[in-house]
């Protein structure tokens, strides 16, 4: 996860007030010529320059807690995490009114995986900064990354109240929604997010899966094609359109939509499942076996394509072939390939 340089920046602005040096202060003034000579460099994204000056600027003065915080945002830059966790625990140490340690601290946490420290710290910032738009939406991150629907959507409602036009968050609560089963709820989400960003790929595309979820499948193609049309080196809505073609008994086009997945994402072995499927429906069997086969070479721990070949071979009346492929199916976990076994030994 790669910070935000512009929100970094407004940091540096904010946390870098520094009042008049004076006798009776305890900074040092070497420390504090590292200090801004640091802060430069971070904002010409000179990392290791700056990492250099603010080992200086604490080496002067051990307990200079916003050197530590921005050593820590210089080393997040680089994916350095661990280090400017460290680095934001001793800023709070030494200062701990310095609250944007603990956002950025999340984000590290974020950034590794470990999603409940992530959500302590925002925890932690949210008390002393309740009205913190930024801190709803990283917590609802964290909460979805951990399939905390409920929460995720608590969070990003939030900050849609504290912002109504961030269309990120109303994205993000559009697919908390969808996860948690409110298609509808989640549509509306989609929907406003692309009232606020037009040009928004992901909205689209998601809109378009949770139209096909509740059936509404004209509106799901208008949103794949509009997606396609915003981005159409993108995969996703050709195979997603594929499927509402198939699902609607227009196998040609869903056959097309397919193959131009395949082109973009060679390796898809489901655009090759559903590809052969459509094949199938149209009584082109070798093709369809032929789909399944690559599946199965790209995924063979998966018993799709086992399953989808076995239906083919059935059809053909090939019934050993296709009990096979089912037994296959069934022991890898596809519940219609034990139905097959079963039909084939009536």
């Amino acid at each position: 996860m790669k910070f935000r340089l512009g929100f970094l920046l407004l940091l540096i602005a904010a946390v870098g007030l520094w009042p008049a040096l004076s006798r009776g202060q305890a900074r040092d003034a070497q420390a504090y010529k590292w200090y801004e000579q640091g802060r430069q460099d971070l904002n010409r994204q000179d990392y290791p320059k700056a990492i250099a000056a603010f080992n200086q600027a604490v080496l002067h003065q051990a307990n200079f807690a916003e050197a530590y915080l921005y050593r820590g945002l210089a080393h997040a830059e680089q994916r350095e995490y661990e280090q400017a966790i460290d680095d934001y625990t001793r800023a709070l140490d030494f200062k701990s009114s310095l609250t944007e340690a603990y956002r950025y601290r999340g984000k590290a946490y974020a950034a590794l995986g470990r999603m409940d420290r992530a959500v302590e710290n925002y925890d932690q910032l949210l008390s002393k900064a309740p009205q913190d738009e930024d801190a709803y939406r990283h917590r609802g991150s964290a909460y979805a990354q951990m399939n905390q629907w409920d929460q995720a959507i608590d969070d990003f409602s939030q900050a849609i109240a504290l912002n109504p036009r961030n269309a990120e968050t109303y994205y993000n609560r559009g697919v908390a929604r969808d996860r948690a089963g409110q298609r509808q709820q989640a549509v509306e989400d989609y929907s406003q997010a692309i009232s606020l960003n037009p040009d928004d790929f992901n909205s689209y595309l998601n809109r378009g899966i949770a139209y096909g979820r509740l059936s509404q499948d004209d509106k799901a193609l208008a949103d794949y094609s509009k997606a396609i049309g915003l981005n159409p080196t993108r995969p996703d809505p050709y195979f997603q359109r594929g499927l509402i073609h198939a699902r609607g008994g227009r196998y040609d086009a869903a056959i097309e939509d397919l193959s131009q997945t395949l082109s973009l994402d060679p390796n898809n072995s489901q655009a090759y499942n559903q590809r052969g499927a459509a094949q199938r429906k149209k009584g082109q069997a070798e093709k369809a076996i032929e789909d399944h086969n690559r599946a199965i070479e790209l995924s063979a721990n998966s018993g799709e394509g086992y399953y989808f070949r076995g239906q083919v071979f059935f059809d053909q009346g090939q019934k050993e072939k296709a009990r096979l492929d089912f037994q296959k199916a069934c022991a890898l976990g596809i519940a219609e390939g034990c139905r097959g076994v079963k039909l084939l030994e009536k």
